[in-house]
């Protein structure tokens, strides 16, 4: 990797402290009556806006300090750095909707892969890698490698509006220290107990999926259902995320878009058992709900969401939700409080329509503002003193 293109990241953030900030309205996020609020800080939009996007979707941050988005109308990837120049873009990849990336460089994607069956073309979940080391950084350059994909057996096939009626897609990729990833699968077919559509799988640095029986390793259909609307039910998964540090280990939070689901944000653990117990998955924010003061459970679990999309995590464990629904940024502290720095479109006048990425470095929030085909950036109040 060339060194220069760190040099400039690094110069270009210490510049981008220096730019003028927009303030928004004070004004609170729409909430129920019974939610209380923690903090009396607010985040303010930075400028100017980035724009030239067409309907990004998912934004990271990488391990090299460049921004990744997904564009899955544009069927491609765009390679952003810190003050918002575009460094590139990847070559074809259908339908990028998560991305991510591991400590080798490697960008990893939840996308669709096209494939022939006899005479006819299905399409199909998959996941695609492309290894910007080899090739010096250079996105255009890099291929766009599939190493894994759904069987043609459980093609994608969507109506003319486009939601799923059959097969299996693939919403959110997030890696784990080891490099191994997980990802979420969505789909209407659950009646299997080895196999449903919805599912989180597990796969290793080297792209092969670690068995279920390995409960430890991979969140198991047993454990965690398929359907319903409890705490541990995983369907209409949007997005997933890891704390990419050994405190939480392989714990992760899931989103999801179930309107009949009263918690569609779920932090996951691991819980090893006794013996009296088997080891399994469960929520982090279930186990003891005496631990909250007052006793109640905390507000990242009520029902205050309509269609989270994303989640991101910043240096200090806050929880960060995209709600495309409510064009809303929600920000819960590590006990699952509601933050007063969340904003809605009454606090950021209208700024958002239809968001569906986050990401957060270096004190800012980077969102993707889908609807509006552009990314903004905000910063705490009081970072900016």
């Amino acid at each position: 990797m060339r060194t220069g293109l760190f040099i400039a990241a690094v110069a270009l953030l210490l510049s981008a402290c220096n730019e003028k900030a927009h303030v928004v309205n004070p004004a609170s996020l729409p909430l129920d009556s019974t939610t209380t609020v923690f903090g009396d800080t607010s985040y303010i939009q930075m400028q100017p806006i980035w724009t030239g996007f067409y309907g990004p979707k998912d934004i990271k941050i990488g391990f090299d300090y460049i921004l990744y988005i997904t564009e899955p109308d544009s069927n491609r990837i765009v390679m952003v750095n810190l003050a918002g120049s575009m460094l590139g873009y990847s070559q074809y990849v259908k339908h990028p909707i998560s991305i991510a990336q591991d400590r080798r460089f490697n960008l990893i994607i939840a996308c669709e892969f096209d494939t022939t069956v006899g005479s006819q073309t299905v399409t199909v979940a998959a996941i695609a890698k492309i290894r910007l080391f080899d090739y010096q950084h250079e996105i255009a350059s890099a291929p766009v490698e599939i190493v894994t994909h759904e069987s043609p057996q459980r093609q994608i096939v969507r109506d003319g509006a486009g939601n799923l009626v059959s097969g299996r897609v693939y919403t959110g990729v997030a890696v784990l220290p080891n490099n191994s990833y997980y990802v979420t699968r969505s789909g209407n077919q659950n009646s299997s107990p080895v196999d449903p559509d919805n599912m989180i799988l597990h796969f290793d640095k080297n792209d092969k999926r670690y068995s279920s029986d390995l409960i430890d390793l991979v969140p198991s259909p047993i454990n965690l259902t398929p359907t319903g609307t409890g705490l541990v039910a995983i369907n209409r998964l949007s997005n997933i995320t890891t704390f990419n540090t050994r405190q939480f280990g392989s714990d992760f939070i899931v989103t999801q878009t179930d309107p009949e689901n009263a918690y569609k944000v779920k932090w996951f653990t691991f819980s090893p058992g006794t013996e009296l117990k088997a080891p399994e998955w469960v929520s982090k924010f279930s186990l003891d709900p005496a631990q909250y003061s007052p006793p109640v459970l905390p507000d990242i679990i009520s029902n205050i969401f309509v269609a989270p999309q994303a989640i991101a995590i910043d240096d200090r464990s806050n929880i960060y939700v995209i709600d495309s629904g409510l064009d809303s940024l929600m920000k819960f502290d590590l006990k699952g409080r509601l933050l007063r720095e969340s904003f809605g479109p009454a606090k950021s006048r209208n700024s958002l329509l239809n968001p569906s990425g986050v990401t957060f470095f270096d004190k800012t929030l980077y969102i993707s503002d889908t609807g509006h085909d552009r990314i903004l950036r905000y910063r705490l109040s009081t970072d900016l003193r």
